[in-house]
């Protein structure tokens, strides 16, 4: 063919009509190009999938149908096409004007057109698709936010769904009653995969984002500062859920006793009573007076201690606690309590 020129506009795809002939010879043919044009489809390294996948709008298929035009215009373009099994972006970029991102983009669709109309082995699918002039005033609008069915022949066929090739140049997978044949027209409800719901699924990311960021500051929040005096005074910060999120010691047997039992993301009564155990176990406490634990902030619930309780009762470590401004003592301690 003579190039004539690029024109994005020149041709489109239409909602005519589209030709389909019956009858069994009709659908063995139509078996057999089908089958052709996939395998022909793997050599440029298209994958069917990713047509499926990876769909394009109205206008950008249209936009890659005259790329496609043009390519098949071009002598000298469809051969070192056909010969490389890929296509020269760059070149074409420059004789189109067209930028090469979208070019790369519109890849797959550009070749899978390119492959139809170019080769007479594809009559049956050529047929298929409703492609006119723009000019043309038969041209009717392909555009239905309301469409609810798509009708194609079908190129790939699962047990309850099909992947199909549309008269407007869609790669679908749509849902089927029953298994069809490939060669078939079939018609059904598009079936969408993840990428179908990205915007939803972006949606609801962003909101479990926002979700974690808060959760996330509030557990980072310290709601209060616990000081347990050992021969070495421990600092420990817990938030609201009662959980550590931070423990320190100006002395160096205090970092040695934080380091060994690692008290952050633990439960305060935990971390208190595994800190009375290291320091008992450690020579850390003093026996002959009370061991001060201050409370800091807001203070803590009657009762919240249990463990560090029972451990203090059973080992008979003397305490005094100073809980937000309030002496208080924990509640007193039954063997019944550990049953």
């Amino acid at each position: 063919m003579e190039n004539l020129g690029f024109s994005k506009d020149k041709y489109v795809f239409s909602s005519m009509p589209s030709m389909f002939l019956i009858g069994d010879t009709a659908e063995d043919i139509r078996k057999k190009q089908i089958s052709l044009f996939i395998n022909e489809l793997s050599s440029y390294n298209v994958l069917l999938k990713d047509l499926v996948n990876f769909p394009i709008k109205e206008a950008d298929r249209n936009i890659a149908l005259n790329i496609a035009y043009y390519i098949a215009s071009d002598e000298d373009l469809l051969r070192i096409i056909n010969e490389k099994r890929a296509l020269p972006i760059a070149k074409i970029s420059k004789l189109t004007r067209i930028k090469s991102e979208i070019i790369n983009k519109f890849r797959d669709y550009i070749i899978a057109y390119c492959i139809i109309i170019t080769n007479s082995n594809y009559k049956f699918i050529q047929d298929y698709l409703r492609i006119k002039l723009k000019e043309d005033n038969q041209v009717v609008s392909i555009s239905s936010k309301n469409q609810q069915l798509y009708k194609g022949i079908v190129i790939k066929a699962f047990k309850n769904s099909a992947y199909i090739l549309t008269s407007k140049g869609e790669f679908l997978k749509i849902k089927t009653s029953n298994r069809s044949k490939v060669g078939d027209v079939c018609e059904g409800k598009e079936k969408k995969g993840i990428r179908g719901y990205k915007i939803h699924i972006s949606i609801l990311l962003f909101i479990l984002i926002l979700i974690g960021s808060g959760i996330t500051i509030e557990y980072r929040t310290t709601q209060s500062i616990i000081v347990i005096e050992t021969t070495s005074n421990i600092k420990i910060h817990i938030n609201k859920f009662n959980k550590v999120i931070y423990a320190y010691s100006p002395t160096d047997k205090g970092k040695e006793l934080i380091g060994n039992i690692d008290v952050l993301n633990k439960d305060v009564d935990e971390a208190i009573s595994e800190i009375f155990e290291y320091a008992l176990d450690n020579e850390m406490l003093d026996l002959s007076r009370k061991t001060l634990i201050t409370i800091n902030g807001q203070a803590l619930k009657y009762g919240e201690l249990t463990k560090t309780n029972k451990f203090i009762y059973e080992h008979n470590i003397p305490i005094a606690i100073n809980n937000a401004g309030n002496q208080q003592k924990l509640p007193k301690y039954s063997t019944e309590d550990s049953k």
